[in-house]
C-alpha cells in the first residue's frame, strides 16, 4: 500500500512538470516582444546594429563651399543682392550716391585698368568723410589680412608704377596693390571677401585669424596709397571698398546703373 502511493505521487510530480514545461514552451513561442505586430514578427528598429555594424550619418555642405560657383555678377540682379544681403555698410549711416566713376568697373586710364571697387568720398554718400571716420566689418567674418605695418610710396615709386602700369595690358596687381595704400581683408560666409583699402589705421586689437562682427570698427578712413599720401596733404580722404568671390570683383562687367542697384540694396 505504501509503496502504491509513492508511485502515484512520483508520476504526479512528473505529469506537473511535463504540464510546465510544455506551457512554457507555448509562452516562448508567442509574440511577447514589446510593439510586436499582429503576426508575431518582431520589426527591429536598427537591424545593421546586431551586426557590429557603424551608423555614419550623411555628410554636411562643407563650411567653406563657395557661395556660387563661377562669375557672381552673371546672376540676375535680384539673386545676386539675395546672395549678398548679409552685407552692410563699411561706414555707419553712409549710402550709395557715387557717380559712375566711383563705381566698380570704372576705367582708369592712368594706370590703364579698370576701378574694383566703391569709392565713399565726402559730399557723395550722405555722412562727413575725413581722416579718422571709423571703417566697420560689413559682415561677420574672419580677418585674412591686416596691415598694422604700412610704408607710403614715394613720389618716384609711384611715378615709376604708372609708367609700368600704362605699358601693361592692365595694371598688375602687385601694383595695383600699393596704390590701395593701407588695407584690411575679411573672409566671409560662402568664401565672399571684402577689402578695405587707403586706410589711415587698422585696429590694433586685431591679427590675421581673428573673428570680427558685422558693424565692428576694424580700421579708419584715410588716403593711403594715393597721391597727397606722398606729400603729406589731406586731399583723397575717403575709403575704398571691394567685395569678391571666386576672384571676381562684384560689378565686373556691369553697366553702372545695374552695379549702383546691386550696392544700394546690398549695402544698407
Amino acid at each position: 500500500m505504501h509503496k502504491t502511493k509513492t508511485t502515484m505521487a512520483y508520476t504526479t510530480v512528473l505529469t506537473i512538470l511535463a504540464a510546465l514545461f510544455f506551457v512554457a514552451f507555448l509562452l516562448d513561442m508567442l509574440p511577447w516582444t514589446s510593439g510586436a505586430p499582429a503576426d508575431g514578427k518582431v520589426i527591429e528598429e536598427n537591424p545593421s546594429l546586431h551586426n557590429d555594424e557603424i551608423i555614419t550619418p550623411e555628410p554636411e555642405e562643407p563650411a567653406d563651399t563657395p557661395l556660387f560657383e563661377g562669375n557672381i555678377n552673371r546672376l540676375p540682379l535680384e539673386m545676386i543682392v539675395d546672395k549678398l544681403s548679409f552685407f552692410q555698410s563699411p561706414i555707419e549711416g553712409a549710402r550709395i550716391g557715387m557717380t559712375d566713376g566711383q563705381l566698380p568697373g570704372a576705367p582708369r586710364s592712368y594706370r590703364n585698368g579698370t576701378h574694383e571697387g566703391v569709392d565713399y568720398y565726402n559730399g557723395f554718400c550722405g555722412v562727413k568723410i575725413h581722416r579718422g571716420v571709423p571703417v566697420l566689418a560689413a559682415a561677420d567674418g574672419v580677418v585674412i589680412r591686416i596691415d598694422h605695418t604700412y610704408t607710403e610710396m614715394t613720389a618716384e615709386e609711384r611715378a615709376e608704377y604708372r609708367r609700368i602700369s600704362a605699358q601693361s595690358a592692365t595694371t598688375p596687381e602687385d601694383i595695383l596693390d600699393k596704390f590701395r595704400g593701407r588695407q584690411v581683408w575679411v573672409e566671409h560666409e560662402g568664401k565672399v571677401i571684402s577689402r578695405y583699402a587707403h586706410l589711415d589705421s587698422v585696429s590694433a586689437e586685431l591679427a590675421v585669424g581673428h573673428t570680427v562682427r558685422a558693424g565692428q570698427q576694424i580700421a579708419t578712413i584715410g588716403n593711403s596709397g594715393t597721391p597727397p599720401a606722398i606729400t603729406g596733404g589731406e586731399g583723397e580722404m575717403h575709403l575704398h571698398f571691394e567685395i569678391w568671390l571666386n576672384e571676381h570683383y562684384l560689378g565686373e562687367n556691369l553697366s553702372p546703373n545695374d552695379v549702383r542697384f546691386l550696392l544700394r540694396n546690398i549695402l544698407k
